[in-house]
């Protein structure tokens, strides 16, 4: 039996955009040979430090919940997560809008949206997303793994059925 689920959270749109420009751009300045090689190693290490991070949580059986800052898979920085123990756990589609207020994601608007399908811990009125995929299958086998985890019921309110 499992005692322990890390839950790697998705990078988001604007992440993935800075890292795309960043190496288009070192491309750019070896291409055109304007380059000096620092700043050309300066570019490459915020690309790699952009792709290889990540954030996790883990929860445990025993609800000493972690958040792990992970770089290309290895845990560099781990802190305590404070999350209330769940009355239940639901999987439901979700839009969320983010502010678009920094460099040249901006011009693009000023609020980013996406949809997800998430993995909420509900207690009373209070709520904590500890995973989100675009992908209903990976949403509801993950909080499945959290409800057995936990013994906690599972309420699926995407397929407007309780598991």
């Amino acid at each position: 039996m499992m005692d322990t689920i890390l839950l790697r959270q998705p990078k988001t749109l604007k992440v993935k955009i800075l890292y795309f420009l960043i190496f288009i751009l070192a491309i750019y300045l070896v291409i055109a040979d304007k380059f000096v090689l620092s700043q050309i190693l300066i570019l490459v290490g915020v690309g790699f430090v952009l792709l290889g991070y990540s954030v996790s949580y883990e929860v445990r059986k025993d609800f000493k919940n972690y958040k792990h800052i992970m770089f290309f898979g290895v845990t560099v920085f781990k802190q305590k997560l404070i999350i209330d123990f769940p009355e239940y756990i639901s999987v439901f589609s979700a839009s969320f809008k983010q502010d678009n207020n920094w460099g040249t994601v901006s011009a693009m608007g000023t609020k980013g949206m996406y949809d997800a399908i998430v993995v909420r811990f509900f207690t009373m009125n209070s709520h904590f997303t500890v995973f989100n995929t675009s992908t209903y299958e990976l949403a509801l086998d993950t909080a499945k793994k959290l409800g057995m985890l936990l013994n906690v019921e599972i309420r699926d309110t995407t397929k407007n059925s309780s598991t």
